[in-house]
């Protein structure tokens, strides 16, 4: 079992500061299991940095995890961070991206950003996404801990990628979660090491009317998605949203992959009925 405080005491830390870290939130053989499991899809993929300031110089990214192996699957609704998230966003909010991050020795900082880069909304305003950041091998300053401006979610405009910043690290042992309103300005830090790969996993979630990063109805295939939990799939965005968006010819995606559990007719469904109401 994952041990943290109360999800509304760290929903509420989060709208404060503009990130929280939770230590120890992932138990160690789930740490151990995804650690293995990014190292040998890494290694059998051949990956090599995609040579860009965003990707890395000297990191190894992996994207799509959803496809790539069940331990993944243990990741969007974790107890210890699922019911944060849903807690900033709503209960109707999506995976928008998983993308396994391995910094090697020698990488240089990211350029400092918010993850809500493109959302074109007045500065600053209500979260639209929340990221949480998985420690699968401890975060130093010294290899590369993700930089963090607090309070940054509440500027009034975007982070110059060239500027001074008064940032922290966000330093964090193995198995420990950092969780960021996605207005908040980070990047990751420069691995200074000679040997050390530090090793995390993104994890984004938007707004149920937000358009996803990554397209999980192309990216997973549908024999995988079929062996989702209802809830993953639901976060996938095979519900409708708030009783009408995301429907194809009024029905739920779920339908159309031919899982009734969560059929849902638009415009019809108890959801809908209440928004009536208000």
């Amino acid at each position: 079992m994952s041990t943290g405080p109360d999800p509304q005491e760290t929903v509420e830390a989060l709208a404060d500061q503009g990130f929280v870290i939770l230590e120890g939130a992932i138990e160690p053989a789930l740490v151990r299991r995804l650690r293995d499991a990014i190292r040998e899809v890494t290694a059998e993929a051949a990956a090599a940095p995609r040579g860009n300031s965003t990707e890395g110089y000297a990191t190894l990214r992996t994207y799509n995890l959803l496809a790539k192996g069940a331990a993944f699957q243990e990741m969007p609704t974790h107890e210890a961070v699922l019911p944060v998230v849903e807690g900033v966003l709503d209960e109707g909010c999506l995976l928008s991206g998983m993308t396994a991050i391995d910094m090697g020795p020698g990488e240089v900082p990211q350029p400092i950003h918010p993850d809500d880069l493109v959302v074109t909304a007045p500065r600053p305003h209500p979260p639209v996404m929340c990221t949480s950041i998985w420690a699968l091998t401890d975060f130093t300053e010294a290899n590369g801990a993700t930089r963090v401006i607090p309070g940054s979610h509440r500027f009034p405009g975007l982070p110059d990628p060239k500027g001074e910043h008064d940032w922290i690290p966000a330093e964090m042992p193995a198995g420990s979660v950092l969780l960021l309103d996605g207005s908040t300005w980070h990047g990751g830090g420069a691995n200074q090491t000679s040997d050390e790969w530090r090793l995390g996993v993104n994890v984004q979630y938007c707004a149920g009317w937000c358009r996803p990063q990554q397209n999980q109805y192309l990216g997973v295939p549908p024999e995988i998605a079929r062996g989702f939990s209802d809830r993953l799939l639901e976060l996938c965005g095979y519900s409708l949203y708030k009783g009408i968006m995301g429907h194809i010819d009024g029905q739920s995606p779920a339908s159309v992959l031919g899982e009734e559990r969560l059929a849902e007719r638009a415009y019809a469904s108890p959801r809908m009925a209440a928004l009536k109401r208000r």
